[in-house]
This record gives structure tokens, C-alpha cells and sequence, in this order.
């Protein structure tokens, strides 16, 4: 029973996210950009919704403009869970191979997505650079410190680029923990399970601590602060 709900709640999902995905493509060409920004909350939610989910925010988000959003990853719904936290005008790293799927693709170029390819340390340097322009312009910048989706349900150990990232803009670096997407659909998966997906906003970190911490204090700090608002442990720690 599970599996043939799983498959409705697919293709009600595609459909939607069809319609939506396309409206929202033709409207960034006319909306103003906090326009463009509004709308695309839109579009999470209706993503979101029709595929069962409803999303609880804990805690409060700083202004928008100039912060780093890191986030644990554990679930394909995870880019539109953060897209719809954003208040303003933002980006994200965003692996390449999402920016080969017709639609999902083109709102990517749209919402100034930044490809990353995975396992190319060159690539991934000039993508901090872009990310770093545009935090430079104003934009908030969502990172995935895991780099990959967890397969247990555990954290990952981050990778240091976003923490480079932000010592080089003076960037604050938001902590946003994720639990419910998981259980929702986890990488090794197909069928869904519907329900509740909780985000909770941490507190921003310190910039003037920044020269003490260096990267590796600044990237324990995030972890530690993540793990308390996933209560998850990391998967070496199991």
C-alpha cells in the first residue's frame, strides 16, 4: 500500500512541480528580483506540500543579506526546504548534475544557483569565489557542509570550504538543523513517507571570533551547534 501511495503522491508532485516550475521560469524574466524571491517560496511550498509534507520553522532568521546558511542533507527535498527559509535575495551550491534535469535546471540559472562538482577541488575553489561575490553583493548563500546526503540518518563531517568562505567575507554563518526529511526519504529509499519536517534556526556565529577560531575552530563550532539542533550524532561517532 505504501509503494502505490508513494507512486501518486510522485506524479501528483511532478505535475505540480511541472506547472509551477515553468510559471516561475517565465516570471523571472518580468518580476523584479524580491519579487522573483517572494515567488519562489511560493513554488517551494507548493513542492513541498503536495508531496505531504508540512514544515514547522523553529527560532528566529536574521535579516536578510550577507549570511552564510549551513545546513545538515538528508533528503532530495532538502534544496526546497532551504530555498523556502530565505527572505531575500539568495543563492546556493548546488551540485551539477541537478543542473542537467529538464525545468529543476533552468530555476536553478534562475535563482543564481552555483553549480559545484563534486570530487574537483579546482571547480569547488572557483565556486567559493562566485559565492563569495555574491555574498559581496548582498545575496545570503546556503551551504550543505556535508557535501552528500547522509545514508543513516547520522551527520557527516563538514568540509571546510564554506568556513574558508566565510573568514575571507567576514560572512556570520547561520546553523539551520533539519530533522523529519530523513524519515521522509533517505537516499537509499524510493517509497515516501509523509509527514512534518522541522527547521530550526541556530545562532548566527561571531565574525570577531573568526581570527581565533581560524577554519577548523569555526568548522568544530558549526558541527557542534548542528548536532544539538538535529539531535543526531556523527556517523564517526557511532
Amino acid at each position: 500500500m505504501r509503494s502505490i501511495i508513494s507512486l501518486l503522491i510522485y506524479l501528483f508532485a511532478l505535475s505540480v512541480f511541472t506547472v509551477v516550475g515553468i510559471l516561475f521560469i517565465m516570471s523571472s524574466f518580468i518580476f523584479p528580483i524580491q519579487l522573483r524571491y517572494k515567488s519562489s517560496r511560493a513554488l517551494c511550498w507548493a513542492v513541498l506540500t503536495s508531496l505531504g509534507i508540512r514544515i514547522k520553522i523553529m527560532g528566529s532568521p536574521p535579516p536578510p543579506g550577507h549570511h552564510i546558511y549551513m545546513c545538515n542533507h538528508s533528503s532530495f527535498v532538502d534544496m526546497f526546504l532551504f530555498a523556502y527559509l530565505m527572505r531575500g535575495p539568495c543563492t546556493a551550491l548546488i551540485a551539477k548534475e541537478n543542473y542537467s534535469y529538464p525545468i529543476l535546471g533552468s530555476m536553478l540559472k534562475r535563482f543564481k544557483g552555483i553549480s559545484i562538482e563534486r570530487g574537483d577541488r579546482e571547480s569547488a575553489i572557483k565556486s567559493i569565489h562566485q559565492a563569495e561575490q555574491m555574498l559581496s553583493m548582498g545575496y545570503d548563500v546556503v551551504i550543505l557542509p556535508e557535501g552528500t546526503r547522509t545514508t543513516t540518518g547520522n551527520l557527516r563531517r563538514f568540509k571546510k570550504g564554506g568556513f574558508h568562505m566565510a573568514l575571507n567575507t567576514r560572512a556570520p554563518i547561520v546553523p539551520v538543523g533539519c530533522t523529519g526529511a530523513f524519515e521522509f526519504k533517505p537516499k537509499n529509499r524510493w517509497s515516501l513517507s509523509p509527514r512534518t519536517i522541522t527547521l530550526q534556526y541556530g545562532t548566527p556565529t561571531d565574525p570577531s571570533t573568526y581570527d581565533s577560531l581560524g577554519a577548523d575552530g569555526l568548522r568544530q563550532q558549526l558541527e557542534q551547534k548542528i548536532k544539538e539542533l538535529t539531535n543526531r550524532k556523527f556517523e564517526d561517532e557511532i
